[in-house]
Formats: structure tokens, sequence, C-alpha cells
């Protein structure tokens, strides 16, 4: 249903009750500085579950010295926690029956780079707005519906509702 494999998930989902350690998706990515002036500051290629790779680059705006030839890293944060709030929300509209004839999602956040300049100590960030616009002949209790499910088990909002640990680590490397 609206491009979601239902069964798929239903199969998980079992696998993952009888088993939890099933659900675990180990996440390891590299990145690599580019040293060279004028190239897109940072890069890597995210392997695919089917095969192959996406190429993505992170560049800061120039205020914050980069050159602005990518999205900034935390474009790519706040699109991928939209992304994975809509996709949940179409994923369990599916789950539900429930049938969608578009889904668009917006961002709206505003950064305070006080912080990340060394002159100020303020948050940069202190809420992050996702809009979804839903095209449906669901009621609007069903959609409401689908939000709070959405709200409670979009990881991408979990994580950035709760407060992770996060580890850094520096390896000397070369010479």
């Amino acid at each position: 249903m609206h491009n979601v494999n239902v069964e798929a998930i239903e199969a998980t989902a079992a696998k993952a009750a009888e088993d939890p350690a099933a659900a675990i998706n180990p996440v390891a990515l590299t990145g690599d500085w580019n040293v060279e002036e004028g190239a897109t500051q940072f890069t890597t290629a995210i392997p695919l579950p089917g095969g192959g790779t996406v190429a993505f680059a992170a560049d800061f705006p120039p205020p914050m010295g980069g050159t602005g030839a990518a999205p900034s890293p935390l474009a790519y944060c706040f699109w991928g926690g939209l992304a994975c709030y809509a996709m949940t929300f179409a994923q369990e509209a599916a789950r539900e029956g429930v049938e969608l004839r578009a889904l668009r999602g917006r961002v709206d956040a505003a950064l305070d780079m006080t912080r990340a300049l060394g002159i100020g100590d303020r948050p940069p960030l202190e809420e992050i707005s996702w809009t979804l616009e839903v095209d449906s002949d669901a009621d609007d209790a069903t959609i409401e519906g689908l939000r709070q499910i959405a709200d409670a088990r979009c990881p991408g909002a979990w994580c950035l509702r709760n407060a992770l640990t996060v580890n850094t680590t520096i390896e000397r490397v070369g010479d």
C-alpha cells in the first residue's frame, strides 16, 4: 500500500517479538575531511541494504568557513529526522489500512550559531517542527491517531526527545 511492504514489516515485527535481537540494526558509517582548498569539506559513500552506495557530501555555509557547495551537516540531520518521521507516518498508515494519495513533509528550525562560533553558550537549537501535509480520504480522528503513533514510534523523534550518550574518540594515524 502506497509504496510500503506491510508484509515485510509484519514479518520483522513477529521475529522481533520472539527475539528482540532481531530488531537491532547495527550502523557504522565513515566520512572523510577533504584537506584540498575549494573541495567539498566532508564526503562519504553510505552503503545501501540492497548493495551499492550513495554518495553524500557536506559543506559548511560560507559564514561558517565552507563554500556552501553541499548541504550543511545539520541540513542532513534535519532532513533525516523529517524523513524518518514522514516515513514512519506512511508506514503506520499502511499498517492500519489507511490509503495516502500524497504526503509531504516540512521541517522548520532556527539555528543559533553562537556556540559553534565560540562566542556564546546558548543551545544551538531549542525546538524543531515537523509538518506533514496529508492527502487522504481518512477522517481527522484517524489522521490524528496516525500522528500519535508516528510520534511514539519514530526512531528519529525518539532520539531528539531523549538524552543520548555521545561518545567521542580520537585515534591518531599517520606519522
